[in-house]
């Protein structure tokens, strides 16, 4: 194809010379003269291992050229991806849009005298909603038509350092669009990972990227307060790490990594709450791992705010325990959720497979104790206990009760703080 890309910056310049050679018809346009005279010489605008390289083959081939006439070139494109930057606004932190403002000023002029339509897609980062509401807004008031036009997102995911390798040997192609027709002109550009495609929806896509760069920030800033308090208590830190990400079957992996309810049980609010008083005894500035026990109690009240929100009193709630198959009612989230459920007058009624079934002992007997109004709205029977109820509150991730959901739910709401059943 005949890709435009707009930005010659770290994504567009590694994405214009990684898509030369794999044998499209690249032209980079950027602003900045400077940087397209380089690219002019292939010479590579950024630092990065191997791209000068690369730059200087398909420069020389003629399967890559730069310049700062984006009209010129984008009447000219079968696509465009669009890599302009899109710093922090100082003034309240969002993301600075104004380049990507201008570009779909530039476009739209384009697509007016354009016969042909144009693919179009954002492959900078930016805030879910962008690219439709105001990419596609620009285009329209514009006064161009939707038929001129195939907008979407695609996330880019290259490291400075190993930029070229991430952009050859993916791990997934992510691709944003608001309808799976719309995908067609965008999967010729990666043809070569049909088997790792991921078609999604566009504020999806838009949110991933920023997530994913939130999700490595979190693991650097915890393995950092790990690695405080490791030194306040004479332990190695690199020594404690080391050993936890041995374990690939729950600290790197998918287990946890899906929003649901709260954590409990005997050992992860006991735990954390340790770690933090260790911080503190040692005088160790850790807000991460201080935030940990704040966040979880604001998932409970995140649950009661969406029962509260539907505005029915009569409720049943699928989970005592905090985990399927177990009688653990220990600092279970459900607990809690019930108890406010209660204190606000409403009509509770509450299953579980497992909990109360069997003698408690020790700290989960004391946790229903602490919970006295529990017992008296446990049932026994889940067939008649939905006869009257009008919303259903999901809090275990329980097969069985997937199921009884599936039959039995009918015209009640569902309030799944699971957030598996959307997906079975």
């Amino acid at each position: 194809m005949k890709i435009l890309i707009i930005g010659a910056g770290y994504v567009g310049a590694v994405t214009g010379a990684s898509l030369a050679v794999m044998g499209h018809r690249v032209s980079v346009v950027d602003k900045d003269e400077n940087k397209v005279a380089k690219l002019r010489e292939g010479k590579s605008p950024i630092s990065e291992p191997g791209l000068e390289d690369l730059l200087r083959s398909q420069v020389s081939a003629g399967n890559l050229r730069a310049s700062t006439d984006l009209q010129e070139s984008a009447v000219k494109a079968d696509l465009v991806l669009v890599s302009v930057g899109t710093p922090t606004n100082k003034v309240d932190g969002s993301a600075d849009l104004r380049a990507v403002t201008r570009v779909f000023s530039d476009l739209a002029t384009v697509l007016l005298s354009r016969t042909s339509p144009l693919a179009i897609a954002i492959t900078s980062t930016v805030p879910p909603g962008t690219t439709n509401n105001v990419a596609r807004k620009i285009l329209k008031e514009s006064g161009v038509s939707e038929d001129k036009y195939v907008l979407s997102f695609i996330p880019e995911f290259l490291r400075e350092g190993t930029a070229i390798d991430d952009f050859m040997n993916p791990t997934r192609f992510i691709l944003g669009v608001d309808s799976k027709k719309d995908a067609d002109p965008f999967l010729k550009l990666r043809p070569d990972l049909s088997g790792k495609t991921h078609i999604v929806g566009i504020k999806e896509a838009e949110l991933l990227k920023t997530v994913e760069n939130a999700w490595h920030a979190t693991k650097v800033v915890f393995a950092n307060e790990v690695g405080r308090v490791s030194d306040a208590l004479g332990v190695s830190g690199a020594e404690v790490m080391n050993l936890l990400i041995l374990d690939n079957r729950q600290n790197i992996s998918k287990t946890y990594l899906r929003p649901g309810f709260a954590f409990g049980g005997s050992c992860l609010p006991k735990d954390v709450r340790s770690l933090v008083r260790l911080t503190e005894v040692n005088a160790v500035q850790a807000p991460l791992l201080n935030s940990l026990i704040l966040s979880n109690n604001q998932q409970i009240n995140y649950g009661l705010e969406q029962i509260i929100s539907l505005e029915k009193r009569k409720i049943l709630v699928l989970g005592l325990a905090f985990k399927a198959n177990t009688d653990d009612v220990r600092e279970s989230p459900a607990l809690d959720l019930i108890q406010q459920l209660l204190g606000r007058g409403y009509d509770v009624k509450v299953h579980d497979f497992e909990a109360l079934k069997h003698d408690l002992y020790g700290a989960n007997l004391a946790a229903v104790e602490n919970h006295s109004h529990i017992k008296k709205v446990l049932v026994e029977d889940l067939s008649e206990a939905i006869t009257d109820c009008q919303v259903v509150v999901l809090t275990q991730h329980n097969k069985k009760y997937f199921d009884f959901i599936k039959e039995e739910l009918g015209d009640r709401d569902l309030v799944d703080l699971t957030g598996t059943m959307n997906k079975l």
